[in-house]
């Protein structure tokens, strides 16, 4: 887990003295009563959320406080490092909704063409071969938005296709970033094949 976390946010990772002194006045409700924590599991969130399937705010305050509930719960079963710890807490939550989602058909990844479509379900064959080829996908999708965004024009990339993810028309998206319609098609279709391309180089 902590390898997911070094990609998907290596700024953010803390030092265990600095993580292990937010989590104490989280559980012990002393000095800021743990907002420091919850903020820095807001931003883990919504760095899954910004990456793989975008979830709503309530979805998301609905992960953070499952999430919360499971510190308090197990925090005395903290081992090793302590933001990787908490990143796992919150990467499973958010599995779990993606799950629930899953069964809904309402996770999609780009097909061969670059379409998003459902994602699979011949990988349902049992809950434990499920849940594994989630994770794997999670950790393929962090792989590929990563490079995404670190190219000269990924901070924009990423906003049109969480967007276009969320069901916006190309004509929303447009206004939104005050680009033309037209340009908002050229631009999908080119990230839709260049995530299909990536997902076969580094998955």
């Amino acid at each position: 887990m902590s390898a997911g976390l070094s990609r998907l946010n290596p700024e953010q990772t803390l030092d265990t003295p600095q993580c292990r002194e937010m989590l104490g006045q989280f559980v012990e409700q002393r000095g800021d009563k743990g907002a420091q924590l919850l903020s820095v599991l807001s931003r883990y969130i919504q760095s899954c959320t910004y990456r793989h399937y975008p979830l709503s705010v309530e979805d998301q305050q609905e992960i953070l406080q499952e999430t919360a509930i499971k510190i308090l719960k197990h925090h005395q079963q903290l081992q090793g490092q302590c933001s990787a710890w908490l990143f796992s807490i919150v990467r499973n939550e958010y599995i779990d909704r993606l799950r629930h989602y899953q069964a809904k058909k309402k996770v999609f990844e780009p097909d061969q063409d670059g379409n998003l479509v459902p994602m699979a379900e011949a990988t349902t064959i049992s809950l434990a071969l499920a849940d594994q080829e989630l994770y794997n996908q999670v950790d393929c999708l962090e792989r590929v938005f990563d490079e995404i965004a670190r190219q000269p024009t990924g901070a924009m990339d990423m906003v049109i296709y969480t967007d276009y993810v969320q069901g916006l028309s190309h004509a929303q998206i447009a206004e939104q970033t005050g680009r033309t319609t037209g340009a908002i098609a050229k631009r999908l279709s080119g990230l839709r094949e260049r995530v299909w391309q990536l997902k076969q180089e580094l998955c």
